[in-house]
C-alpha cells in the first residue's frame, strides 16, 4: 500500500517539479535520486540474504543493478539469469518512469533533440573541430597514444574547463601520473583564477582516487554509485587503466582471464556514462604491431574488446614537436586529424 501511495505522490507532482526546474539541455529528474527510493530489497525476489551478498560486492542501489547487469549479478549472488533478468528490467523501468535516464524507446525525432540538446564540454581550442565542439555526456571516450602525447594533458584540460564552471569530476588515477598543481597552472593560464591559492576554489571540486593494481580499481569502479548520486559529475576520468592488466596479466595462459576482466570494465563504464548521464573518457596506452611493413604501426592495446566499447576512439600522437589528434572510430565523424599544441594552457592551438 506504502508503495503504491508513493508513486501516485510521485505522479501528481511530476508537472509541478517540472515547471520549477530551467531548460538545461539535459534529462531533467522528475525526483532527485536520493529523494527517490532505490534500495534493492524493493525488488521481487532479492531477500535479506541475497541482499547482502549483493552489497558485498557494492551493488547496494538500483543503479548498481543496472550497471552491473543481469550475468554478472547472477554469478554473485547464484540466482538464475532469467530472474536477475527481471531485477534489471525493473530497475530500468522505476528509473524512467521518473526520467531519471533517457527512455530507450524514445521516438527517433525525440532523440534526435534529446542529443542536441546534451550539454557540451569543450576544449576551448581548434581540437573541438575534431569533436563537433567537445565532448558529451552518455559516451564513453577512450584517447590512446605513446607516453607524452598529450593523453593526461587532453584529460587535464576538459577538466579545467568542468570544475571552472563549478561543475563535479572523479578522477581515477592507475598510473600515479595526476598533479593537481598542473590542473591549477591551466586553471591559472586560462584566467579562471589569478593564483595557487585562488585555483584551489576549484580543485575541491574533484574526488580523486588512486588505483596501483586492478583489483582497486575494478573495486573502485564498482562502488561509484553512491559519489555520483551525490555530486552528479560531468566529467569522470580513468587514467591508465588498460595498463595495468597488460602489466599484471603475463603470458597467453592468462590472456582469457585478462580479457574478461577488461570486457567487465568496458561494460561498466559504457553503462555509468548512460546510467549517470556524464561523459566518460579513459586513457590507453599503445603497442608496436612487427607485422606492419609500411604505414603506422601503432595500435592500442586490449585487442577487440577494448575497441569496440567507446563511442569515439581518439588517437594522440606525437610527430617531432608537433602534437596530432586522429578520429579514429565516430558513429558520426569521418576520419580526420587536427593539430594541437601543449602548452601552461593544456590542450591549444599552433601559433603561426
Amino acid at each position: 500500500m506504502k508503495a503504491k501511495e508513493k508513486k501516485k505522490i510521485t505522479a501528481e507532482n511530476k508537472a509541478e517539479i517540472k515547471e520549477e526546474k530551467p531548460d538545461v539541455g539535459i534529462i531533467e529528474l522528475t525526483v532527485e535520486p536520493n529523494e527517490l527510493d532505490l534500495s534493492i530489497s524493493q525488488l521481487a525476489g532479492v531477500g535479506a540474504v541475497t541482499a547482502k551478498k549483493l552489497e558485498e560486492f557494492g551493488v547496494t542501489s538500483l543503479l548498481d543493478i543496472c550497471v552491473r547487469g543481469s550475468k554478472e549479478l547472477s554469478e554473485i549472488t547464484g540466482v538464475a539469469k532469467v530472474k536477475t533478468n527481471v531485477w534489471v528490467r525493473s530497475a530500468q523501468n522505476i528509473m524512467i518512469e521518473n526520467n531519471m535516464i533517457r527512455d530507450p524507446d524514445k521516438p527517433v525525432l525525440e532523440l534526435l533533440e534529446h542529443q542536441e540538446q546534451l550539454p557540451i564540454i569543450s576544449t576551448k581550442s581548434k581540437l573541438d573541430g575534431l569533436l563537433r565542439g567537445g565532448v558529451r555526456p552518455e559516451s564513453l571516450y577512450e584517447v590512446y597514444g605513446e607516453f607524452g602525447s598529450g593523453k593526461t594533458q587532453f584529460c587535464l584540460t576538459l577538466a579545467a574547463e568542468v570544475i571552472s564552471n563549478n561543475g563535479k569530476i572523479i578522477w581515477i588515477d592507475c598510473e600515479d601520473t595526476f598533479r593537481p598543481r598542473r590542473l591549477a597552472e591551466i586553471i591559472i593560464a586560462r584566467g579562471y583564477a589569478t593564483d595557487l591559492e585562488d585555483s584551489k576554489k576549484f580543485l575541491e571540486n574533484i574526488t580523486y582516487y588512486y588505483c596501483p593494481n586492478t583489483e582497486q580499481m575494478m573495486a573502485k569502479v564498482n562502488s561509484l554509485s553512491d559519489i555520483m548520486t551525490k555530486d552528479k559529475p560531468k566529467l569522470v576520468v580513468l587514467d591508465g587503466a588498460i595498463g595495468q592488466f597488460r602489466e599484471e596479466y603475463l603470458g597467453r595462459g592468462t590472456l582469457a582471464e585478462r580479457q574478461n576482466q577488461i570486457a567487465h570494465l568496458m561494460t561498466h563504464l559504457k553503462n555509468i556514462s548512460y546510467y549517470f548521464n556524464t561523459v566518460v573518457l579513459f586513457t590507453n596506452q599503445v603497442q608496436s604491431d612487427p607485422s606492419i611493413m609500411f604505414g603506422d604501426p601503432v595500435k592500442p592495446i586490449g585487442g577487440h574488446i577494448v575497441g569496440h566499447a567507446p563511442t569515439y576512439r581518439i588517437y594522440f600522437k606525437k610527430s617531432g614537436r608537433k602534437h596530432i589528434a586522429r578520429m579514429v572510430d565516430s558513429p558520426e565523424d569521418p576520419v580526420a586529424d587536427m593539430q594541437f599544441d601543449l602548452t601552461e594552457k593544456g590542450i591549444s592551438d599552433i601559433e603561426e
